[in-house]
C-alpha cells in the first residue's frame, strides 16, 4: 500500500508547494525500502506517490491530452480489462495503464463513473485551469486517506504523519474523538483522535476549490430489501461463482502471492477458490501448534495443496514491537491487534509480496445477537447496536476519564451515534447493523490494520470485490441467519474441506440449518450448565480460537506498562483535565494483580498515548527509524 501525499493552496508558489510535498514524502519515507516516487508539482498544488511497484500500475501521473487534468491512482482496479472492452469507443487504440484508463473515463463520464471501478483505490484528480482538486475513495473506503483544512490550505495523505509534518495549525487532541475511541474501541464516521483531522468516507467524491470543500457519495452500502427472494441453491451457487472470479482477479500480476489462513470461514473460502494452476502458494497461520487455528489450517492446506507455515510468536512480543506498530498504525487501533510486524522478514524470505486475506466475509456477525433478533423497530435496533458496540468499555471508560469530562462528552457521543445512522438506508435490524458496521466503524478499525504491512506488502481482499458485495447485499436476513448461505457455499462448492472443523465451533460445516441450530443450542445449554462446576474446579480450557491468551501475555510483559504506559502518564501525555490517573492505575492493578481481563483497554491506552507522543509532542526534525523495524 504505497504512501500518497498532497498539498493544495491556490496562493502558494510552485517552490513552496515543492518544499511542502518533499517534506511530506520525507516524513513517510523508510530507509532501506526501494520506492519510485512520482510527483506533480504546480503553483497551488502538489502530489506525491511512493510506489514500491507491487501493483504494477506503470508511470504516474496520467495527464490529459491538453495537459489540463492529471490523475494519480493509489491502489488497484481489478476490472480494467472489462472496462476497456465496455468503453472501447472512448479509449485510444494503443495500450493504456490503469491510471490512464481512470482519467479518460472520468473526463468522459464524470467522477461518478468510479461506481464501475472494481478495486481498492484512492484517486487524486487535479484540474489545472480551475485549480480544483478531486479525491475519490473506493466503495468500501479500504485505502486510507486523511485530510485537514487550514484556512486556504488543504493537506491530505494516507498517513496522519504526512499531514501533521506540514500542518501550519496547532496539533491538538480531539477530545470527542478520543472519548469515542475509548468507548467504542475505534472511531465513528470520519473522525480521528486528532482535532480537525478526518478520514475520507467510503464511496466519496471530495472536491476542494475556491468555493470550499464538498463531499458527496457515488454509491451507498445498503441491502436491497426489495430484491426478489431466490432459492438457497441460487444464492450459494452465485456466491461461489463470484468469489472464484474475485480471487482469480487478485492473482493477477507477476508478484509473489501468499494467503493468511485460519480455521474460520472467510480465509478458507478464499484459499479454496484459488485455481489449481496457481498452486502451490504459501499459507500463513498465526498461532501456537496446539491451537485450533493452526491445526485446522494445516488440514485445510493439505487438502487444498498449499504450503502451510504456522507463525509462532516466540517469547515476549508485545513490548519489543509496540513502538514500531504504533508508528505504523498511528494509534488508530489497538497495537495488540496488529502484531504481525515481527514476521515480515519471514514473508519476504518466502518471496511473498502480496497477501490474500478474508476481510469482510462475515460482515458484522449481527446474526448472532439475540437482542437484535428481537428488535421490532429502527429505534430498538439502534439501541441494541449502540449497547453492543459499547459493551463493557463504557464502565472502563468511566473509570479512566475524569467524571466531568465523561459527563460532558457522553451526550455528544450519543448524538454522534444517532448521526451515524443518518446514512443507513436499511430498515431491517440485521441489515442496519451490518451496514452501520461497514460504513461507520470498519474504515477506522479493520481497514486500518494493513497499514502495519504497508511499506513492504500489499493486501488483496477477494471478499471485498464490489461485484460480489453487491450480490451479497441482495440476500435477505433469513438466508444469512447463522451464515446459512455462506456455509452452504463452502460445503457444496468445496466438498473436500467440508468436514474440516471451523475454529469457532470446532465442528465440521453443517449446511443443514435446522440440525445445526438445534446442536448449537444444545451445546450452549451444556456450557452454561457446566460453567459453575468449572469455576469450582478451577478448570482451564484448552486453547481455542485464540492462539494465546492476550491478557496473560500482558501479565507476562509488565514492561508494556512499566516502560511505556506509566512513563507516558508521568510525562503528562494523558492530560489531567481528561484522564483520571487514579482510575488508570486501578485498571492496571486489577489486570496484573487480580487477573481482570483489561488487556484491551490497556492496549488502547498505550496506542493512544504513544501516538500522541509521536505526533503531537515529539520534535519532527528527525525520523525515528527504529520504529520501522519489527
Amino acid at each position: 500500500m504505497p504512501n500518497l501525499v498532497g498539498y493544495w493552496n491556490p496562493e502558494s508558489p510552485e517552490e513552496a508547494v515543492r518544499i511542502a510535498v518533499n517534506k511530506q514524502l520525507q516524513r513517510v519515507r523508510i530507509e532501506n525500502v526501494v520506492y519510485t516516487e512520482y510527483t506533480e508539482i504546480r503553483p497551488g498544488f502538489g502530489v506525491g506517490l511512493q510506489d514500491h511497484g507491487l501493483l504494477e500500475n506503470g508511470r504516474q501521473p496520467a495527464i490529459s491530452d491538453d495537459g489540463r487534468v492529471s490523475l494519480i491512482l493509489d491502489g488497484e482496479i481489478y476490472n480494467a480489462d472489462s472496462l476497456i472492452r465496455k468503453y472501447r469507443n472512448d479509449l485510444p487504440d494503443s495500450p493504456i495503464n490503469p491510471p490512464e484508463l481512470c482519467l479518460r473515463l472520468i473526463l468522459k463520464h464524470g467522477a461518478d463513473v468510479a461506481d464501475e471501478f472494481n478495486g481498492l483505490f484512492t484517486l487524486t484528480v487535479y484540474d489545472r485551469r480551475d485549480r480544483r482538486l478531486t479525491l475519490v475513495s473506493d466503495h468500501l473506503g479500504f485505502r486510507p486517506l486523511f485530510y485537514v483544512q487550514r484556512k486556504k490550505e488543504f493537506i491530505f495523505g494516507t498517513e496522519l504523519k504526512a499531514l501533521s509534518v506540514i500542518d501550519p495549525g496547532p496539533r491538538k487532541i480531539d477530545e470527542l474523538g478520543t472519548f469515542e475511541r475509548f468507548c467504542y474501541g475505534s472511531h465513528v464516521i470520519d473522525r480521528t483522535w486528532m482535532e480537525n483531522y478526518y478520514r475520507l468516507p467510503p464511496a466519496a467524491i471530495l472536491t476542494v476549490d475556491e468555493f470550499g470543500i464538498k463531499i458527496r457519495s457515488y454509491w451507498h452500502y445498503h441491502y436491497d430489501e426489495s430484491a426478489p427472494i431466490l432459492d438457497q441453491p441460487t444464492y450459494f451457487t452465485n456466491f461461489a461463482r463470484l468469489l472464484d472470479r474475485a480471487v482469480e482477479r487478485r492473482m493477477q500480476g507477476t508478484r509473489g502471492i501468499g494467503v493468511f489462513l485460519s480455521g474460520g470461514y472467510d480465509s478458507r473460502s478464499v484459499a479454496a477458490s484459488i485455481r489449481s494452476h496457481h498452486l502451490p502458494i504459501p499459507a500463513f497461520t498465526f498461532g501456537y501448534p496446539e491451537s485450533r487455528d493452526v491445526r485446522f489450517a494445516a488440514m485445510l492446506s493439505e487438502r487444498l495443496g498449499l504450503d502451510h507455515y504456522p507463525l509462532v510468536s516466540k517469547g515476549p512480543y508485545l513490548f519489543r514491537n509496540c513502538p514500531s506498530i504504533i508508528w505504523r498504525t498511528e494509534g488508530l487501533l489497538s497495537f495488540a491487534n496488529a502484531t504481525s510486524i515481527h514476521h515480515h522478514l519471514f514473508f519476504k524470505d518466502r518471496k511473498v509480496d502480496i497477501i490474500l486475506v478474508g476481510l469482510l466475509g462475515e460482515f458484522s456477525g449481527s446474526h448472532t445477537w439475540p437482542k437484535l433478533l428481537l428488535a421490532r423497530s429502527r429505534r430498538e435496533a439502534m439501541s441494541v447496536i449502540m449497547d453492543r458496540m459499547l459493551g463493557n468499555r463504557l464502565e472502563l471508560a468511566r473509570r479512566i476519564f475524569k467524571p466531568s469530562f465523561f459527563e460532558a462528552n457522553f451526550e455528544a457521543l450519543q448524538a454522534r451515534f444517532t448521526e451515524s445512522f443518518e446514512n443507513i438506508r436499511d430498515d431491517h435490524p440485521l441489515n442496519m447493523a451490518d451496514s452501520w458496521n461497514l460504513i461507520n466503524r470498519q474504515p477506522l478499525n479493520s481497514w486500518q490494520s494493513p497499514s502495519i504491512d504497508r511499506y513492504l506488502f500489499e493486501i488483496r481482499t477477494p471478499l471485498m470485490d464490489i461485484e460480489l458485495v453487491k450480490f451479497l447485499l441482495t440476500i435477505p436476513p433469513y438466508s444469512r441467519l447463522e451464515q446459512r448461505v455462506y456455509k452452504k457455499m463452502i460445503a457444496y462448492s468445496f466438498p473436500k474441506i467440508r468436514n474440516v472443523p471451523c475454529t469457532n465451533s470446532a465442528m465440521p460445516i453443517n449446511p443443514n440449518f435446522a440440525r445445526e441450530y438445534a446442536a448449537m443450542a444444545a451445546r450452549y445449554l451444556g456450557r452454561k450448565t457446566l460453567e459453575p462446576l468449572k469455576k469450582i474446579l478451577n478448570f482451564s480450557p484448552s486453547l481455542g480460537r485464540e492462539f494465546q491468551d492476550l491478557g496473560d501475555a500482558f501479565r507476562k510483559e509488565p514492561e508494556v506498562v512499566e516502560r511505556i504506559l506509566r512513563p507516558l502518564l508521568d510525562e503528562g501525555v494523558f492530560p489531567d483535565g481528561i484522564f483520571s490517573r487514579t482510575g488508570i492505575e486501578g485498571i492496571i492493578d486489577d489486570h496484573y494483580r487480580r487477573n481482570a481481563n483489561y488487556e484491551e483497554m490497556l492496549s488502547l491506552m498505550i496506542s493512544w498515548g504513544l501516538a500522541v507522543k509521536f505526533f503531537l509532542h515529539d520534535d519532527y526534525s528527525s525520523v525515528p527509524q527504529q520504529f520501522f523495524k519489527g
